[in-house]
């Protein structure tokens, strides 16, 4: 695994702790999930939603646009 840009350091940090060679796909893409958003959380430089690409030894490819968005602010806007 790699990590990239300026909340690099925070989902590093998410993967050393938690990777395993053995994951399953779903047990992968939450880690990667948990990863973004550490970087989300830790970093004010990072973005605000998880897009995630899963890309299968088959060759299947399955794009997540906006998977997460854990600062959608349309409840909060909601509610005033």
């Amino acid at each position: 695994f790699t990590t990239m840009g300026s909340g690099s350091l925070a989902a590093m940090a998410v993967f050393e702790a938690d990777y395993r060679d053995d994951l399953e796909e779903e047990d992968a893409v939450g880690l990667v999930q948990r990863a973004i958003l550490a970087g989300i959380f830790n970093d004010l430089g990072s973005g605000s939603n998880v897009d995630t690409c899963i890309i299968r030894t088959d060759g299947s490819v399955k794009m997540g646009r906006n998977d997460i968005m854990p600062n959608e602010v349309k409840p909060l806007r909601e509610g005033v």
